[in-house]
């Protein structure tokens, strides 16, 4: 008999541990697990490491000290510059944060995917991500729960064994304790649906212990079933399903809304300093019960506005063709 997943994001969320490796998926504002994040601070999980970039999600969770690093190429907030509580967290010693190679990411990623502890690879060769004073791991291994889901070395070379071809990287596997992803639609079961780009979601699906899918609408598994090829994510994957509509909110979750870059712009504006932050986490999220209030406080004209339009699948800027 086929396993139903669904569950509430609060009980979802209770099964990530002080000190986890965590993935949120998808990247910079598109299809982020925000919902997710919020529940994340309200639960005061703490040690937290984050994988592959600090945006929006993450940055609240690191100015709220749920996180303590991160292992990543990205930490920044698209137009509105580098992630704020972020940088302010690094500058203090707060924060750890290991740079890594976009291509790192995905090699890594794919490597425990695969279940393989390292993949051989040319990327990064000759470029600072390689320098060994800016390996932060030692220190990250400390801070986990668990040290094994971190590697003992950000890198090893080594000399091409079978062609003679040279000097390859052996770049270590990602792994991940719980990966978070926010997707359009999701059956009950877990199989999923994404339009727009999968970021590394297709591999940290496979590559996490434990997998969340947060979803805007909870489907039949029969009706996603009946056009497999669209599906990238698999129900034997999955742990939990959490129907969540508009919980990738502020960023944009093709097909149904767009991103709302005046929400986006007051935060980068509020968490410039520790006191606005901490204004802007009491009002957005502690002082908020649940996902439903969220929503009643953006209101619905403003929720409206940011509703996607068909063909395209987000909120044309300017009047086309008659839609405004």
């Amino acid at each position: 008999m086929a396993k139903i997943k669904l569950v509430p994001l609060r009980e979802a969320v209770e099964v990530i541990r002080d000190g986890d490796v965590l993935f949120l998926g998808s990247l910079i504002e598109s299809r982020r697990p925000m919902a997710a994040a919020y529940e994340i601070v309200r639960q005061g999980k703490k040690g937290l490491i984050l994988l592959a970039e600090c945006s929006l999600a993450e940055d609240i969770l690191v100015g709220y000290g749920c996180a303590v690093a991160w292992r990543g190429c990205y930490t920044g907030m698209a137009n509105f510059g580098l992630s704020p509580a972020t940088l302010r967290k690094i500058e203090t010693g707060e924060f750890i944060a290991d740079d890594m190679g976009h291509i790192d990411i995905i090699l890594g990623a794919m490597a425990a995917m695969a279940g393989s502890p390292f993949v051989a690879t040319r990327a990064t060769l000759g470029s600072d991500v390689l320098n060994p004073d800016y390996s932060r791991v030692g220190q990250i291994r400390k801070l986990a729960r668990d040290p094994d889901m971190i590697p003992r070395e950000k890198f090893i070379l080594f000399e091409d064994p079978f062609y003679g071809e040279g000097q390859v990287k052996l770049q270590p596997a990602m792994k991940a304790d719980v990966a978070i992803i926010h997707v359009q639609q999701a059956g009950e079961e877990g199989t999923a649906r994404v339009e727009g780009p999968l970021a590394f979601d297709h591999y940290f699906i496979h590559a996490a212990r434990r997998v969340i899918l947060t979803a805007e609408q909870v489907v039949p598994e029969e009706y996603l079933r009946r056009d497999p090829n669209r599906n990238q994510i698999p129900c034997t994957s999955v742990d939990m399903v959490v129907e969540i509509p508009w919980g990738g909110h502020p960023s944009q979750v093709q097909g149904f809304y767009d991103v709302d870059m005046a929400f986006i712009r007051d935060y980068v504006k509020m968490a410039k300093s520790e006191s606005g932050f901490q204004q802007w986490v009491d009002e957005w999220v502690l002082n908020i019960e649940s996902h439903d209030s969220y929503l009643d406080k953006l209101g619905a004209g403003n929720l409206e506005r940011l509703r996607s339009i068909p063909p395209y699948g987000y909120r044309p800027r300017k009047t086309c063709a008659g839609i405004a």
